[in-house]
């Protein structure tokens, strides 16, 4: 099967040493095939990493703030970097210190110094394959309709998210999402035409949420879960005005609601107590809130803190 891959010059590269000279040399090496981004210290690179994913970090082992493999496990506990490879630039050569980068979560190791060939042919495989599993990965979780992440998606990984919260002691937060009247608009409008909101509906939802971590999720039919790991209830609100504003500003026409476009209802919870709570769980507390929303007149958010 031939998968179409994102062009090598749209992939970005980090690169993560705190020699400059060697910062130069690798960006030198490798700018012609791919986007690169430098940065000296290990605790940079984790933060970089908040906001963005690279497609293959090129990373040293000795930093001066925190080491190469802390960075590296840290990045590997995150089921965002699950994929990306890390590959270690080391001037050590035994093998404890080799198990040591294997162990960590390395994908390769490149001995210093660097012979340029042998540094555009391994990150050159490695990016490939990254780029053919995600192609697979999108085949497997992405709804074919809507282009959001789908139910077996969120079987499978969402609950490690849960999780990696949980191990940070950070807030994560669940949106469940229906469409109001959306069998009138079915009924109205025709299926191929609600097959159309449905798409609008979930480019919303996408621009609503800019973090890595944030993703939208098409749950059935016309109901959506936006899972938000990291968020309070205030930047949950936050997300659910944008949804509503854009909502508005879109304007989808729907004659058969009273307001006369396309609106939503939301449930929303935020987990704050760190305990035993299942996803399902939260997934139940936010559909009450939509019930709440719904209850209460629809195109209106219900949250609540637990």
């Amino acid at each position: 099967m031939h998968l179409a891959l994102k062009p090598l010059t749209q992939c970005k590269i980090l690169i993560v040493d705190d020699d400059e000279i060697i910062r130069f040399s690798l960006q030198a090496i490798m700018e012609d095939f791919f986007e690169v981004e430098t940065l000296a210290m290990g605790l940079q690179a984790l933060d970089y990493c908040k906001s963005n994913i690279p497609d293959l970090i090129l990373l040293d082992v000795n930093l001066p703030d925190i080491s190469g493999l802390d960075v590296c496990r840290a990045l590997k506990q995150d089921i965002l970097f699950a994929h990306v490879p890390i590959v270690f630039i080391t001037a050590t050569y035994d093998t404890d210190s080799q198990n040591a980068c294997w162990e960590a979560g390395a994908a390769d190791f490149i001995d210093k110094p660097v012979i340029a060939s042998t540094l555009i042919h391994r990150t050159t495989n490695h990016v490939e394959n990254k780029l053919r599993l995600e192609v697979l990965m999108k085949l497997t979780y992405k709804d074919s309709l809507t282009g959001l992440y789908n139910r077996h998606y969120l079987d499978k990984e969402v609950s490690n998210a849960l999780k990696q919260s949980e191990r940070e002691k950070k807030p994560f937060s669940v949106l469940m999402i229906d469409i109001d009247h959306f069998k009138l608009y079915n009924d109205h409008y025709g299926h191929l035409q609600g097959d159309i909101c449905l798409k609008q509906i979930a480019d919303v939802f996408a621009n609503s949420i800019k973090r890595p971590h944030d993703v939208a999720i098409r749950f059935g039919g016309e109901e959506f879960l936006i899972v938000l790991p990291y968020t309070d209830i205030e930047g949950m609100s936050h997300v659910c005005k944008q949804i509503i504003l854009q909502l508005n500003e879109s304007n989808i026409e729907h004659n058969q609601s009273s307001i006369g476009h396309v609106t939503v209802s939301i449930g929303g919870v935020t987990y704050e107590k760190q305990g035993t709570m299942e996803l399902n769980e939260l997934i139940s507390l936010a559909d009450e809130g939509l019930y709440c929303a719904k209850r209460d007149g629809r195109n209106c958010y219900k949250l609540q803190v637990v």
